[in-house]
C-alpha cells in the first residue's frame, strides 16, 4: 500500500488540439495541509465580513481554484485527451516512425548538420541538432521566414543535459555566464529542435527535409537579411519594422479610437 504515487501532473498543452489548455493535477487529498488556498480569490471563501473575518471552502478543487474559473481551457484539455485516446497511442507511434525513416537519414546527410544523441534513432517525433557553421536562432528564423516551419533555438529548458551534450567544460561554462551576466548573450550554447506530428503527411516531412538540406546550402547568402542583437540573443530581419507595422495597421484597417 506504501508503493504509490502521492501525485500526478501533467499538460496537455501539446497533444493536438491543446494548446490553449489548462494543466492537470491528481493527487492523494489527505495530502493537502494548505490552511489558506495557494491563490486565494472570488470563489474560494463561504463568506467573509468587514472585520476581517472568512472562511475558505472545504472542497479543495473550489478552494484552490481562485478567480474565473477555467471552463473553456478544461473543456479543451478533455477534448485532446478524448482525441489521443481515439487516435490510439499504438497507431502514434507507428506512424511517428514512418516519418523519422524517412526524415533520419536525410537528416544525417546533410553536410554541417549534427543531430543530437544520434545513437538513439529510434525516438519520439522530437529531433535535436544544430549547424556547425549556423546560429541555431539564425536557423530558426530562417526556416520560419523562408519556409514556414516553426521549430525551436535554445537549450529547450535543458541547460544542464545540454551541457553534456554538447561536451561544455566547467571552465566554458564559466566564461559563457560571466557574459551573460554582462548583458552578452552570443557565445550562450543551444541547439535547433523540430517536432514532427503523426498527422503530417510524408509530403510534408519531405518538404521539411528539403528546406533543412538548402538551409545548410544556402545560409550565407540567406544570412546576410538579417542582424544579430547580442543582448537577446536574436536575429531580426532588416525589413522586420515596417513589416509588423504594416501587419499592424492590416489588423486595425479602418478601425478608428
Amino acid at each position: 500500500p506504501l508503493e504509490r504515487l502521492d501525485a500526478i501532473y501533467f499538460s496537455p498543452h501539446k497533444f493536438l488540439g491543446g494548446p490553449g489548455s489548462s494543466g492537470v493535477l491528481i493527487f492523494k487529498a489527505e495530502l493537502y495541509k494548505n490552511r489558506v488556498p495557494d491563490n486565494p480569490g472570488g470563489g474560494t471563501v463561504n463568506w467573509t465580513n468587514p472585520w476581517g473575518e472568512h472562511s475558505y471552502i472545504e472542497e479543495i478543487e473550489a478552494r484552490e481554484d481562485g478567480g474565473t474559473p477555467s471552463f473553456l481551457q478544461t473543456m479543451r484539455a478533455a477534448l485532446s485527451i478524448q482525441l489521443k485516446e481515439k487516435m490510439g497511442v499504438k497507431q502514434i507511434l507507428e506512424r511517428e516512425h514512418e516519418q523519422l525513416a524517412i526524415l533520419w537519414n536525410r537528416m544525417k546527410a546533410i553536410k554541417g548538420l549534427h543531430l543530437l544523441a544520434d545513437n538513439h534513432p529510434d525516438r519520439l517525433g522530437v529531433i535535436s541538432f544544430y549547424y556547425e557553421d549556423i546560429h541555431y536562432n539564425l536557423a530558426v528564423k530562417i526556416l520560419n521566414d523562408r519556409f514556414g516551419i516553426q521549430t525551436r533555438g535554445g537549450c529547450s529548458c535543458a541547460g544542464t543535459y545540454g551541457h553534456y551534450l554538447l561536451e561544455v567544460s566547467y571552465q566554458k561554462s564559466r566564461k559563457i555566464v560571466n557574459r551573460i551576466s554582462h548583458g552578452d548573450y552570443s557565445q550562450k550554447p543551444g541547439w535547433v529542435r523540430l517536432s514532427i506530428h503523426p498527422t503530417m503527411s510524408n509530403d510534408e516531412i519531405i518538404y521539411i527535409a528539403e528546406a533543412l538540406e538548402a538551409l545548410a546550402e544556402n545560409y550565407k547568402e540567406w544570412s546576410t537579411d538579417y542582424v544579430y542583437d547580442l543582448h537577446k540573443n536574436e536575429f531580426y530581419h532588416r525589413l522586420k519594422p515596417s513589416l509588423e507595422a504594416d501587419l499592424v495597421d492590416e489588423w486595425f484597417d479602418g478601425v478608428s479610437f
